[in-house]
């Protein structure tokens, strides 16, 4: 058996446990995800206002600018806590002392 098959039958698992709410954000996500990962793509430009992903934020009435700031506090919060401690390292160290 392949990866490829054993990927198909847990998420044939998955969806088949899936309510109609749930299968329905799970397509919504699969259309727009594309438009997260462009080679090449700069992580500090926007993206464009006539991607699929903005365009859906907007009809949603999502503030956007509010949304992007949340996320660069978070992201910025994880890299300081990582930066700040190597878990895997002082567990190393704790079990040779």
């Amino acid at each position: 058996m392949c990866i490829r098959d054993s990927y198909k039958s847990v998420a044939k698992k998955k969806v088949r446990g899936m309510n109609s709410q749930e299968v329905n954000r799970f397509f919504v996500v699969c259309s727009l995800v594309s438009d997260l990962y462009c080679p090449g793509y700069n992580p500090r430009q926007a993206l464009p206002k006539d991607s699929n992903l903005a365009v859906t934020a907007a009809r949603y009435k999502l503030d956007t600018a509010r949304l992007a700031a949340e996320v660069r506090a978070e992201l910025s919060k994880k890299k300081d806590s990582v930066a700040g401690s190597h878990p895997v390292k002082e567990a190393k160290e704790g079990k040779r002392s």
